[in-house]
């Protein structure tokens, strides 16, 4: 009798999990994303300039990443951000994810429309983007708040050791707090972290702010034949600084040997 019992309730056990997992499934399939906004027309630039991207159409009228797709294109193929704007807020309506907020936090830094992008920069972050704090840290430095802009710089490099933002910290020490300790160290950083960028910006940094001609010839030269061609390079120096021969040939050899140049130029340079 006891054995019966338990295989009874056994049984029922199991029947309430059955009815739970098949509630649950009619739940997840009863849930629908509904727009709050009505959708953006799709205007006559788009047919002609992004077709491609009329496969998005119909499923955007659902799915909010499709509308990001959409509201991409505009941003980044045709430079409408007004446009895009409307998408992302569309997509938003859906359904809102970080990528939109971040995206829309963009184009609205584009338009120089600094509180709506720092607005949807932080909604980004409060959805779980990381590639938010350099966007921010980029709205806070272009509207002049550069302790903002550092804060947010920083958090970006320590989360996501974003090379741009510790390069672009570089910039703000060195040209607009002139802090040329800290702005040598955030260089460093970015370098370190493969920003061949920061290795032009560093050379200038040494060249103004520290007269330093041996540095600012090593960091320009350690990047030649990268993005930079040897007689951009040698033109800048020579002509353009007026370093003289023996002290460039200084650098080159520096950029040789210090392990501070993670990229070394190895050519001749042919300075005579």
């Amino acid at each position: 009798m006891i054995k019966i019992i338990v295989k009874l309730l056994i049984i029922g056990i199991i029947s309430i999990s059955f009815i739970a997992c098949e509630d649950k499934k009619i739940e997840e399939k009863e849930v629908k994303f509904t727009p709050s906004l009505p959708m953006p027309e799709w205007d006559d630039k788009a047919d002609k300039e992004i077709t491609k991207y009329w496969s998005n159409w119909n499923n955007a009228k659902k799915d909010p990443k499709a509308a990001i797709k959409i509201g991409y294109a505009y941003s980044e193929e045709l430079k409408d951000y007004k446009k895009a704007i409307e998408w992302y807020k569309y997509s938003n309506s859906i359904k809102p994810l970080p990528e939109t907020s971040n995206y829309a936090c963009y184009a609205y830094q584009q338009l120089k429309e600094y509180n709506e992008a720092i607005k949807w920069c932080k909604n980004a972050i409060e959805l779980g983007s990381s590639d938010a704090f350099f966007r921010l840290g980029k709205v806070y430095e272009l509207n002049k708040n550069f302790d903002d802009a550092i804060s947010f710089y920083k958090k970006s490099f320590n989360e996501t050791k974003n090379d741009m933002a510790a390069n672009n910290l570089g910039l703000i020490y060195s040209l607009e707090l002139k802090d040329f300790n800290n702005a040598e160290k955030w260089f460093k950083n970015a370098i370190k972290e493969g920003s061949e960028l920061s290795y032009k910006n560093f050379s200038i940094f040494y060249h103004d702010d520290l007269k330093d001609n041996i540095k600012a010839s090593a960091y320009a030269i350690a990047v030649i034949d990268t993005k930079y061609s040897k007689s951009s390079v040698l033109r800048l120096l020579k002509d353009d600084w007026q370093i003289p021969n023996d002290i460039i040939q200084k650098g080159y050899e520096l950029q040789l040997t210090s392990d501070e140049f993670p990229i070394k130029y190895k050519g001749n340079l042919n300075l005579e």
